[in-house]
Formats: C-alpha cells, structure tokens, sequence
C-alpha cells in the first residue's frame, strides 16, 4: 500500500485532458498506465534525486576526471546501486592519458597601460607555468582556424594570445559550425608558433572563468600554458587594445599524472526477456572544479540514481533490462562514454533506447530527439503523462548533438535522447564557480528525473522497438539536422 500512494496521488493530480483515452491507437494498456503512474509517483514524492545531487556536490565535491573526488564519487555510486539492489553492478575502467588539477591559486595581473589584477583560473588540462609565471603583450586572435593563425604567426611569437567568443567567429564575423578538431589544432598551432600563452576569455558574467579545456578532447596536456580569465576582464583588455600595448602576467602550478585509469559506473535492472535488449540510462558523474558541478553534473548523476531507486522501490520489472551508467571523462571530450560505446560495440544492436541527462535542473520540457520522427512517435503513447509534466515535447534543435554522452551511441545508429530543458539559467552555471547545489531547484530536479524514468521505462517494457540506423541513414540524419560537417570533422580527429 505504501508503494501505491505515490502514484495514486500522481494520477490524481493529473488533467483530464491528460488522461490516455479509452480505445485509442495509442493509448497505454491499463496495467502498463498503472505502472508508470506508479514510477512516476516514486520520482516525483519519494524521489531520492535532490538527495544524491546534494550529496555529490557539497559533500564529494567538484569531480575532475580522475582525481581522488572523482574516484570517491564512483566508489559511492557503486555502492548506492548496490544498497538498492541493482545486478550486476561493476565498474569499467577506461586509461586518460593525463589527469589534471590546480596545485596553486591562480595569479594574474595587467602590467601595462596600468596595473590591475585580473580574475584568471588555470584552463583544464593547462601545463603550470614556468617558473615565475608568463609575462608577455596581449595578441588578440580573431578567428581559429589553423589557416587564421598561421596568418598571425609574425604577432603570435613569444605573445600571450587572447581568444574570445568573437574569436570564433571569424574575420567576416559570420557565425559558423564550431567545429571541435578544427578548433583544438587551431589552439595547438598557437603554441607551435611560439606564443608564451594563452588566455581564453569565455566567460558570461560576473568576471568568473568559464572552464572548458584545452586538452584537444583526447585527455592530453595543452602545449603552452593556458588561463580562462573573466568575461568583464576580457572586455576590459580588448578595449585597451584599441589604444595600444597591453602586457599582462599570469602564474599558477597544477598537478599532472600520465596514463590514470578511471572508471564508469555500471548497474542493471534486468528485464523478464531473455533475447539481451536493454536501454541505458546515463549521464556523467565528472564535473569541473571551479564549483561543485551541481548542475553539470550532478543533476544528471542524481538523475541517473534516483531512476534506478524508483523502479526497484515501485517493485516493476520491464521486458527488456535497464543499464544505468555513470560515464567519466565527458567534460574532456566525451572519452567514457566513447570508450563505453566501443568496448560494446558488439551489443549495441540490442540497445533499443539511450537516455541522457546533462542540462542541468530547471523544469524539462520534454526530449531532444535530433531529427528522428519514429522517435518523436514512439513517445505518443506517453504524451498524456509528459504532458501532465509540461514536458511533452520534442525537439529537433542539434546545436548540442556531440556535446554529451548521447553521441557516441546516436553515431553508432542507437535510438538516442537527451533530456530538454531550458539553457538560460544553466549557461550562467555550468563550468563556472556558480555550479553549486544552492541553484538547485528540486521540484525541477525531481520533474526531470520523472520524465527520465517514466520514458525509459515504458521503452524498456514497448512491444516492439526502433530500429538501428545504418551509417548512411546516420548521415542523412545529421545532413538534415545541418551537423554533418561537425561529424565529419570528429570523425576526421578521431573523436569517434
């Protein structure tokens, strides 16, 4: 009776409007109904997602990919599976070429036209400094292409060089595909050209650093120092450009390993059949150091945790099993879920569904799903229910398509999606010193999380399923979604 409360009071508090019609195409089964009314009781009332992401961001901790936080954060979520229940619960350890972590606080300053000090982090995966800091006159780079800093090469030798978001947009300052392995040789060239260093001034607001690594989505060391230096710091050096010189000087030391190995979390729910489908549910447990990676991505590990606790507490067993998995390496350039996604490569025609969490906590509106209608269709006998969550939608917006742990399975042809929420709130966050638990919303965490389990489930128990996308097919998609030639560019540097 204690399980059934939950759901009775979800049902109850659902519209008319969002109850499935009777004898319609696609309306749920009664007991199927039940089930997920029931799951989504345990999400939304007894669920355990604020709890996890509380856990992880204030007492582990920010979760850089191989350090001891990291290695707490796995050893806690294995035994968190384990406690509820969950089979087969293991690791799988994948090697990083180099981990990475600030030793010292970052110091920085302008020297010339005047003296200030500057809000300045040592950029992930950044060599330390040499030995009383780098010292050198502002170069601004516009635009990063191996062709546009060649051209600059004369101004970049023994320059800090400064880029910028105007930086990728190049000359003409016509927006374009940011194309990651074009970007990363562009950031390797301004080091083989001679430049001391190099600061990116990415940030938003508030003169926070804004990390994001410069490490050439491979796990490897940068070949110059690297700062990420406040957005109105930024501001401030390009105007002074204007007038003339501007020397700067920054110092920090960081601690490096070569060859570490990390692990992805792994735990299943089996399901009642036996010919070995299943569906992940995932998101990644690493995060950024700046803050505590409550939005980016604990909201998305908790996720994960809080889902596999609501089937087991619901008492419900699928047709196929639910593989719930915590990828490291993400913020690094997706490397756990891509060495996920290889390692398996035999199995994943038995992947029926992907689902991955990593927007952060504000109310879901529903799932991107990058182009595919059978997707899109697939989730209609859900609609009542999302909709009852204001998250009914759909969307085929693909700016983000390679930007988490979805795509190494979207490019292998796996039915693949990734939970939509709004960005506006967690673009202010993530990366940033601001990523801590007190933005956490948890009616909007614990939205997310339903939305997450109830779809995930009710593919795991469907019918029938998706098909698999041969490469063509894969192609084609992204042609219409406008990512082919970021694929194709990934592709080109080995990402996948």
């Amino acid at each position: 009776m204690k399980l059934l409360l939950p759901g009775v009071l979800l049902l109850s508090l659902l519209p008319a409007s969002a109850q499935p019609a009777a004898n319609t195409k696609d309306a749920l089964p009664a007991e199927k109904q039940a089930d997920l009314v029931r799951l989504g009781g345990q999400l939304l009332v007894a669920g355990k997602a604020y709890d996890y992401d509380r856990h992880l961001a204030d007492d582990i901790g920010p979760r850089l990919t191989g350090s001891e936080n990291y290695g707490k954060a796995a050893t806690w979520a294995e035994s968190e599976f384990k406690r509820l229940g969950l089979s087969n619960v293991h690791t799988e350890s994948w090697e990083m070429p180099a981990t990475w972590e600030p030793e010292t606080l970052a110091t920085a300053r302008m020297i010339k036209p005047h003296e200030q000090r500057l809000h300045l982090e040592s950029e992930g995966w950044s060599p330390s400094t040499p030995e009383g800091g780098v010292r050198g006159n502002i170069f601004y780079q516009k635009g990063l292409t191996p062709e546009a800093v060649k051209a600059n090469a004369a101004q970049i030798k023994d320059a800090v060089v400064l880029i910028d978001g105007e930086s990728l947009q190049g000359d003409d300052g016509e927006e374009k595909p940011l194309l990651f392995g074009q970007l990363f040789d562009a950031l390797r060239l301004i080091g083989e050209e001679g430049a001391r260093g190099l600061i990116f001034g990415l940030g938003t607001t508030n003169n926070a650093p804004s990390l994001i690594g410069n490490d050439g989505f491979t796990g490897n060391l940068a070949n110059i120092p690297c700062g990420n230096l406040g957005r109105e710091d930024t501001l401030l050096l390009r105007r002074l450009l204007n007038d003339g010189p501007v020397e700067v000087e920054f110092s920090f030391k960081n601690k490096t390993r070569e060859h570490v190995k990390v692990d992805n979390v792994v735990a299943e729910i089996p399901g009642s059949g036996s010919n070995g489908e299943y569906v992940i549910v995932g998101g990644h447990l690493d995060s950024w150091n700046t803050g505590t990676g409550a939005q980016d991505n604990g909201t998305g590990a908790s996720t994960v945790l809080a889902v596999a606790a609501a089937v087991k507490g619901a008492g419900l067993t699928p047709r196929r099993t639910m593989r719930f998995i915590l990828f490291g390496g993400e913020e690094q350039g997706l490397i756990g879920s891509v060495h996920y996604a290889r390692d398996h490569d035999a199995e994943l025609d038995k992947c029926v569904g992907d689902f991955v969490s990593d927007s952060g906590a504000e109310a879901p509106k529903g799932w991107y799903v990058f182009g595919r209608k059978d997707e899109s269709d697939a989730l209609a006998p859900l609609k009542p229910l999302l909709s009852s969550l204001d998250a009914g939608g759909v969307t085929d917006e693909a700016e983000h398509t390679f930007q988490t742990d979805e795509a190494p399975f979207l490019v292998k042809g796996v039915p693949s999606y990734v939970l939509w929420t709004p960005f506006e709130k967690y673009m202010t966050l993530h990366h940033k010193p601001s990523d801590t638990f007190d933005k956490v919303d948890e009616r909007d965490l614990n939205l997310g999380a339903a939305v997450v389990g109830l779809t995930a489930y009710a593919v795991a128990d469907a019918p029938t399923t998706l098909k698999h996308l041969d490469g063509a097919a894969v192609e084609d998609e992204f042609k219409n979604l406008k990512v082919l030639e970021q694929y194709k560019d990934l592709q080109d540097h080995k990402m996948f």
